[in-house]
């Protein structure tokens, strides 16, 4: 049975709303996941217009499901096994960063007992931390997420340096001035992204 334009768009429209609400996400956080502007999510939920097909496929990762399930009619909801993946795996590779950094200082204390810095394995443990994090957000184009990680690598890093190096006071003035011009940088790319995908969306 053939249909109109403007019913395969309402069919669309409906399976993007489905599917986004299943997924617990908003229309800004979907658009900022696709780089592109909420306004252009709301007119693909209105019917409006609809995202091209690499834009529906990257709708499809997110959600977890095919193409072929936000184009077709009834379709019954379903969560993939993806949408726990994308908590699942970051935490879980966060903990394993976490178990590395206690079996390091474990290791430390027993073969050099007098040591007294064994410590800053936990320290060193969250910029690590952070680096798989950004890996993760980067994967998932959050782009929020990815410029919070960039700013926690940045300062944790500092932080881990100004632990180790304290005796070094010259330094680590060095270091936190050197941190700020990089945080900087970090501000100007992520208004730039921001731009870019406002332009985009246009």
């Amino acid at each position: 049975m053939n249909v109109s334009q403007e019913e395969f768009n309402k069919q669309v429209a409906q399976n993007l709303i489905k599917y986004r609400k299943l997924n617990n996400l908003t229309q800004a956080s979907l658009a900022e996941k696709l780089n592109y502007s909420d306004k252009a999510v709301s007119k693909w939920e209105s019917g409006e217009c609809l995202p091209d097909v690499y834009v529906l496929q990257n709708i499809a990762n997110i959600y977890g499901v095919t193409v072929n399930d936000l184009l077709s009619a009834n379709v019954r909801p379903k969560l993939q096994p993806a949408k726990v993946n994308k908590v699942f795996v970051p935490m879980l590779s966060c903990v394993i960063v976490w178990l590395v950094a206690l079996l390091a200082f474990f290791i430390i204390k027993v073969a050099f007992p007098y040591l007294s810095k064994a410590w800053l394995t936990f320290i060193i443990a969250l910029p690590s931390t952070f680096i798989v994090k950004l890996v993760f957000d980067c994967i998932y184009r959050n782009l929020i997420m990815q410029f919070i990680s960039i700013s926690a690598i940045i300062w944790t890093t500092v932080l881990t340096l100004h632990l180790a190096l304290y005796s070094l006071v010259n330094q680590i003035i060095l270091l936190y001035l050197v941190a700020i011009a990089i945080e900087v940088l970090a501000i100007i790319w992520y208004i730039y992204k921001i731009i870019l995908k406002n332009r985009k969306s246009k």
